[in-house]
Parts: C-alpha cells; sequence; structure tokens
C-alpha cells in the first residue's frame, strides 16, 4: 500500500475515532448530570439523563463495531492496526463500566440515600467524567501527532484517578457508617457495586492514559 493510500484510510478512521471518543464522553457526562439532577430533586430530568447515557452507550458501541469492521478490512500496517485495536478496547471498558453504573443506578431509589453518600457518589462520578475528557482529548492528540499535550493529559488523568482513589475510600467507610441504617440489606449492595463501577471507570481511564503513554514512545521513535 503507498503512504498517500496508508494517509486516506487513517483519515477515515480518524473520522470514526472522533465520532466514538464524543459518544464516550456523552455517556459519561449525561451519568453525571443525571446524579446531579437527582441531588437537586430534578427526578424527571435526572431519569431522561440517564436514559440519554445508556442511549450513547448504545451509539458508542454501533461505532466501535463499525472501527473494528474498518480495521479488519483495511490494509493498514500490522502494528498500528493492532495498537489501535488495543486502544478501542481500552476505552470501551471505560464505557462499560459507566454503563454498569447507570442499570444499577436506575434502579436505586436514590432519594433514600444519606445525602453526604449521595454526595460522594456525584463527586465521583464528577471525577469520571473529568478523566474521560481528558482520556477523549488525549487520544485525539495522539492521533493528530500532537504528542506533548498527550502525554500533559495523560498525567492530568493520573491525578484524577488518584483523586476518585480518596474519594472512593471516603464513600465505602460512609457504607460501613449507614450499613444497619440502609435498608432493605441489597440497597447497600446497590451502593456498593454503583460506587464500585465508578472507581473501576477511574481505574480505566488510569488503564488508558498508560497505554497512550506507551503509543507515544513507539510513536515519537518512528517518527525520528
Amino acid at each position: 500500500m503507498s503512504v498517500l493510500i496508508q494517509i486516506e484510510v487513517m483519515k477515515d478512521f480518524n473520522k470514526l475515532m472522533y465520532k466514538y471518543i464524543g459518544e464516550i464522553d456523552d455517556v459519561v457526562e449525561h451519568f453525571k448530570t443525571a446524579i446531579k439532577y437527582f441531588n437537586d430533586l430534578r427526578v424527571g430530568e435526572a431519569r431522561r439523563e440517564l436514559a440519554e447515557s445508556m442511549d450513547a452507550e448504545k451509539r458508542a458501541d454501533d461505532l466501535r463495531r463499525e472501527m473494528v469492521y474498518f480495521l479488519e478490512r483495511e490494509e493498514i500496517d500490522p502494528e498500528i492496526k493492532e495498537d489501535l485495536f488495543h486502544l478501542i478496547k481500552r476505552i470501551e471498558v471505560i464505557a462499560d463500566h459507566v454503563k454498569d453504573a447507570a442499570s444499577t443506578f436506575s434502579i436505586i431509589p436514590y432519594l433514600e440515600i444519606p445525602a453526604d453518600l449521595r454526595d460522594g457518589l456525584e463527586r465521583m462520578a464528577s471525577k469520571v467524567y473529568k478523566a474521560t475528557k481528558r482520556v477523549c482529548e488525549a487520544v485525539k492528540a495522539l492521533l493528530n501527532g500532537d504528542y506533548d499535550y498527550a502525554r500533559e493529559t495523560t498525567d492530568e488523568i493520573e491525578a484524577l484517578e488518584e483523586a476518585a482513589d480518596m474519594i472512593d475510600v471516603d464513600n465505602r467507610s460512609k457504607l460501613l457508617e449507614y450499613g444497619d441504617k440502609l435498608k432493605p440489606l441489597t440497597l447497600a449492595i446497590l451502593l456498593h457495586d454503583l460506587n464500585l463501577d465508578l472507581e473501576e471507570a477511574a481505574n480505566a481511564c488510569e488503564d488508558a492514559a498508560d497505554y497512550i503513554r506507551a503509543l507515544i514512545v513507539v510513536y515519537k521513535r518512528k517518527r525520528g
């Protein structure tokens, strides 16, 4: 394959990736907004935001399959193709954990949860949203060859994940504190699962950032 054709193929792939990460961004933003609206007692708006989050995840999954099919059929440098498959997978994991959180969230009587625990979950969702947004920015920078900005952004993701870890510890301590007061017992279990899904989403953001860092080193070396 000529260099010019390879460049055109990558341009087409990048367009798909930009759409994909746009939907991933929407998945997390709508989820974060849903929690905020519930805390503000705007229940109807919160449920609409939750539905929007789930719809965005479905669109993202369709785009993921389209990108995988694109990579399978196009003649791209095998090493680059493998890198892109792995990058897609790491981004997908973020959305999967937020989708799981949204599913759990949809069946929880949220307003019956103690206010400070609701606040902790909202703060966790906010960190996940910010980290996801930085992942999207880092991916764009990587694909555009802006390696310095991509690296700076991955450092921000790591800091956000560390902050999410602290919130996770605080949330789990609150769950222990309120354990006997949360009725039925399954509510405490569901809240634990919700917090865990968000913490895993933050971890997935850091994992994506680590992989982007590795790609930066490889691509910089290739460009000489």
